[in-house]
């Protein structure tokens, strides 16, 4: 298993130096752009060592090491300084850092610091904690996160939305998973594929002879979901009518199946999904209002892929396993521009496809199957610096490139490369790069 590495780093460029450094070793990296993101990284996920910038505009590297004292205190870290301030590295040293690195720092000093590191501790027990299956550090995707956290502590009915391929199914199995209805059963339910006039039979179960071929008895989806969650995917393929008398269920909790006597009691949570607007399925008559305003205890919107793109990189190493080496950055690029109208299943479609034709090789553009963007040639190799690039130089061909993609806007540039103006303005004088048009 490759060992993880989790960096933190504001600075873009640094960032990616790094995670190229490191994943050209055979390293498994992940980015968070500061300590706020990382502590969320690290909730959700397992790490053998910690590379850390101190100096972040949210959450330092030396309030991110006293967190980590708290609470992940055999976890080795390194922390990273621009002007190897002497008593802020003896700060981080007193605070449990084991070693320290000056930037620029070449690949060699870099990978000895992290072997050296890593030596005296035993691979990290990759154990799945918080949300792991929701993977991002994207404002959206953390705003789901916490939702789900806060629907998994109540026993209210949940509403996901989202566009098809979003993970409303993964959403829901998490609220489940974390719920205190957790051994109780999960029954999922497609609407779309439910005959209409057989509706109660599906929902309510039925009694042996009710009806022209009910050789036996049928137990319904309320009866099985007892105790447990009741899933229902495309709510907006159910027949009003039958909304109805669902609402009358979430009203009284009593169901009687086709052809009994009797009604029986049950205990139903409902999670519901539906990749349409609520509201616009109101207005036109699809949804109703009141079985609406019953599901809604909880309403989780899921964005769109291409809202999130930042979490395109940790979703596609995901999916991936720690095992594997890795996408290319001609790769990484290529996933990153590409539109993914099918959301997080269409990449999940592709990473499998291209891990399939890569075997046990680091995946590139051909095996994506994705047209290559403009900072790549049409063979696929990278039009950039070359391996082994300084960080000076691989930070100037980021903003030279940069500048070129927004037509010479700097405000556009400094947004896209996570830097201010002043920044900006300073290092294209630094690095000359006004002269070359």
């Amino acid at each position: 298993m490759s060992r993880s590495v989790l960096v933190v780093e504001d600075e873009r460029s640094a960032a990616t130096y790094l995670q190229l450094v490191l994943e050209e070793a055979g390293f498994a990296v992940q980015t968070a752009a500061n300590g706020v993101q990382a502590l969320l990284a690290l909730e959700n996920g397992s790490f053998d060592l910690v590379c850390s910038d101190l100096r972040m505009a949210q959450m330092g590297g030396l309030e991110l090491l006293s967190h980590l004292q708290q609470r992940w205190r055999d976890l080795p870290v390194i922390v990273i300084t621009a002007d190897s301030d002497v008593a802020e590295v003896v700060e981080a040293m007193q605070l449990g850092a084991v070693n320290y690195l000056v930037k620029p720092a070449a690949p060699h000093v870099v990978l000895a610091a992290v072997r050296k590191a890593l030596a005296a501790r035993p691979p990290a027990a990759r154990v799945a904690s918080g949300i792991p299956e929701i993977v991002g550090q994207s404002k959206a995707i953390v705003e789901v996160r916490h939702l789900v956290v806060l629907a998994a502590r109540s026993d209210v009915h949940v509403l996901i939305t989202g566009a098809t391929g979003t993970g409303k199914e993964l959403v829901a199995r998490a609220i489940h998973r974390t719920s205190n209805l957790a051994s109780g059963p999960f029954v999922e339910h497609n609407c779309a594929v439910s005959p209409r006039d057989l509706f109660e039979s599906e929902f309510f179960g039925h009694r042996r002879g009710a009806f022209t071929g009910a050789d036996r008895d049928h137990v319904g989806l309320l009866t099985r979901a007892h105790g447990g969650v009741l899933f229902l995917d495309e709510l907006e393929t159910l027949d009003p009518a039958h909304q109805a008398k669902l609402l009358r269920v979430l009203d009284d909790g009593k169901v009687r199946p086709v052809g009994a006597e009797a009604t029986r009691e049950v205990s139903v949570r409902f999670l519901a999904a539906t990749n349409r607007d609520p509201r616009e399925m109101i207005k036109a008559g699809a949804l109703r209002e009141d079985l609406y305003y019953r599901l809604r205890g909880f309403e989780i919107r899921l964005p769109p892929l291409r809202q999130r793109a930042e979490d395109i990189p940790l979703l596609a190493r995901h999916l991936l396993g720690p095992d594997h080496p890795g996408f290319t950055p001609d790769a990484m690029d290529a996933l990153l521009h590409a539109p993914w109208p099918g959301n997080v299943r269409e990449l999940l479609n592709t990473v499998r496809s291209a891990r399939a034709q890569a075997g046990e090789g680091r995946i590139g553009v051909r095996q994506l199957g994705l047209e290559a963007t403009p900072a790549h040639a049409a063979d696929g190799v990278r039009l950039g610096p070359a391996h082994g690039a300084t960080l000076r130089e691989i930070e100037r061909e980021a903003i030279l490139q940069t500048m070129r993609d927004c037509a010479g806007n700097r405000s556009q540039a400094a947004q896209i490369l996570g830097i201010d103006r002043s920044t900006l303005r300073r290092k294209i004088k630094e690095f000359g790069i006004e002269s070359e048009g």
